[in-house]
C-alpha cells in the first residue's frame, strides 16, 4: 500500500470514528427517555421529570446514560474551526460533556426528603448542600441543552450546501435546534410560574425534557448518517 493508500485509509477510519461517536450519542439520547417512559408505564405513574429517575429504580440507567454521554461528547473532536469562527465542535462538545456529567452527579431535590424522609445525601450534595446542588443540576441541564442547540443551529449546518441531501439535513438540524430552544423556554415558564402545579398531572417537565432529548438525538443520528430514510423523505 502506497502513501496515498495509507492516507485514504486514515481518512476513512477518521470518518467512521466520527460517525460511530455521533450515532452513539444519538442512540443514548433516544434510549434514556424511552426507557424512563416504559418504566413509568409499567409502574403506572410517569416520573415528574427525567432527573427524578435518580430517586427511582431507574437511577443506574439515568446516571449511566448521562456519564456515557459525557464520555462520548468529551471524546468528540469534530471539525477544526475555519479562520474567524469562534464556536468550534470540540469546545462545544467539552462544555456539553462537563454539563451533562454535572447533571448526573448533582441530583435535583429528593422528593422523599421533601416529605420528611431523609435517605442521606450524595457526595456533591453533602459537599455543596442540597439546595446548591439542585441549582447546579438545573443550571448544568440548561447549559447542556443550550450546547446541543448550538450544534443543531450553527455547527451542524456549517459547510457548503452542495446538494439536496445537505439541504434536507440542514432543515432537520434547524427544526431540532428550535425544538430544543422552545422546550427550554417552556421549561423555564413551567418551573418559574404556577403553571407546573396546574398541569402537574400531565407531567409537563418530563415531556418537555423528553422532546428536547429526542430532538438532539435525531440531529446527531442524522449527522451520523443513521437516518437516511428521513433525509430522503425531505428531499422529495
Amino acid at each position: 500500500m502506497g502513501d496515498q493508500g495509507f492516507t485514504e485509509k486514515a481518512q476513512n477510519d477518521l470518518v467512521l470514528s466520527f460517525l460511530a461517536v455521533r450515532r452513539a450519542i444519538g442512540a443514548l439520547g433516544f434510549f434514556l427517555p424511552t426507557a424512563l417512559l416504559v418504566y413509568g408505564l409499567i409502574a403506572g405513574d410517569l416520573l415528574p421529570s427525567l432527573s427524578a429517575a435518580y430517586y427511582s429504580p431507574m437511577r443506574e440507567v439515568f446516571v449511566g446514560c448521562l456519564i456515557a454521554l459525557a464520555v462520548f461528547l468529551w471524546a468528540y473532536e469534530g471539525f477544526r474551526p475555519n479562520a474567524g469562527e469562534v464556536i468550534s465542535d470540540k469546545a462545544t462538545a467539552r462544555i456539553a460533556a462537563i454539563a451533562v456529567a454535572l447533571v448526573a452527579l448533582c441530583p435535583t431535590h429528593d422528593p422523599a426528603k421533601m416529605e420528611g424522609v431523609d435517605p442521606g445525601c450524595t457526595l456533591l450534595q453533602c459537599l455543596l448542600g442540597a439546595d446548591l446542588a439542585a441549582r447546579l443540576h438545573f443550571g448544568a441541564a440548561a447549559v447542556f441543552f443550550a450546547a446541543l442547540a448550538v450544534y443543531c443551529l450553527i455547527l451542524f449546518t456549517r459547510g457548503q450546501v452542495d446538494g439536496p441531501e445537505k439541504r434536507a439535513s440542514n432543515r432537520i438540524y434547524r427544526i431540532c435546534g428550535w425544538v430544543i430552544v422552545a422546550c427550554l423556554l417552556l421549561l423555564g415558564v413551567v418551573m418559574l410560574t404556577d403553571l407546573g402545579d396546574s398541569l402537574g398531572a400531565l407531567q409537563p417537565v418530563f415531556w418537555l425534557e423528553s422532546i428536547a432529548t429526542f430532538a438532539f438525538a435525531t440531529s446527531w443520528m442524522v449527522k451520523g448518517d443513521a437516518l437516511q430514510p428521513l433525509i430522503r423523505s425531505l428531499m422529495r
